[in-house]
């Protein structure tokens, strides 16, 4: 499974508050937990919001995540373990949904995307069309939207890996 988000990092927690991020949606995030890694125990995704209602529509969009939690910076017991996860206890991976600037799709992805609009879509691509891919993130979940003249598609990026 692709993995495009960055470490959550203190420095990156720090900033993230100082720019008005008081919520935290914890979840689990099977893309950041290395199944080959016997140390590595679970990852988690810690989305941030910077108002209560925007945090709590995702956190009720989790019911079926055990792990599912949200942290209010204004509460001691939470501001402190942000930061703790943030330095990335031994056993865990802890992600922000941050990525880089300019996304583009690996060359596994990309050859998947092409077989997924040759043999799902209706679109009829030549082989010199070129197709634009961006990665988008909701509740915490990956999403690809497909552009190629007349034509786009948004769809869970698991679709295109799982087919």
């Amino acid at each position: 499974m692709h993995n495009p988000f960055v470490l959550l990092t203190t420095k990156l927690l720090e900033s993230l508050i100082k720019t008005g991020n008081h919520f935290f949606v914890r979840q689990t995030y099977k893309r950041g937990k290395n199944q080959l890694d016997p140390l590595n125990k679970a990852a988690f995704l810690f989305t941030h919001y910077t108002d209560y209602s925007r945090a709590k529509t995702h956190y009720d969009t989790l019911d079926d995540d055990p792990n599912r939690f949200l942290y209010n910076i204004n509460e001691e017991e939470h501001y402190q373990k942000l930061f703790i996860a943030a330095s990335q206890p031994d056993g865990f991976k802890i992600y922000s949904p941050l990525m880089k600037q300019g996304w583009k799709p690996t060359p596994p992805i990309a050859a998947r995307i092409r077989i997924y609009i040759n043999q799902k879509l209706n679109w009829h691509l030549a082989r010199a069309d070129s197709v634009k891919a961006d990665l988008f993130v909701q509740f915490g979940e990956l999403f690809i939207t497909l552009k190629c003249g007349i034509h786009e598609l948004k769809l869970p990026l698991a679709d295109i890996e799982n087919f």
